[in-house]
């Protein structure tokens, strides 16, 4: 009986950590939209100077490494800590 109602706090617990896993990821792509819409509304404010191949290629390169920082934090937080590669499972012949 007692372990019953462990497997089902625990699928009541998954369920609640996908529900938060969800929203969080919804919550940060409406930020990373905001920002967008900032920096679009920074960049209009400002005198506009032709963008030179340099400096696209900065924020180009800016922008590309925030999302993959993002990516593999979120990568982190989803890969178990102690999974171990498939190379480590094979036994010895």
């Amino acid at each position: 009986m007692e372990g019953d109602s462990l497997k089902l706090n625990f699928e009541i617990a998954l369920e609640k950590i996908d529900t938060l896993t969800k929203h969080n990821n919804e919550l940060l792509d409406k930020i990373d939209n905001m920002e967008n819409q900032i920096d679009i509304l920074l960049l209009s404010d400002r005198d506009m100077q032709p963008e030179t191949a340099t400096t696209r290629y900065n924020n180009i390169s800016r922008k590309a490494d925030a999302a993959m920082k993002r990516f593999t934090a979120k990568l982190k937080k989803e890969i178990d800590k102690n999974a171990k590669s498939k190379q480590s499972k094979r036994q010895p012949v």
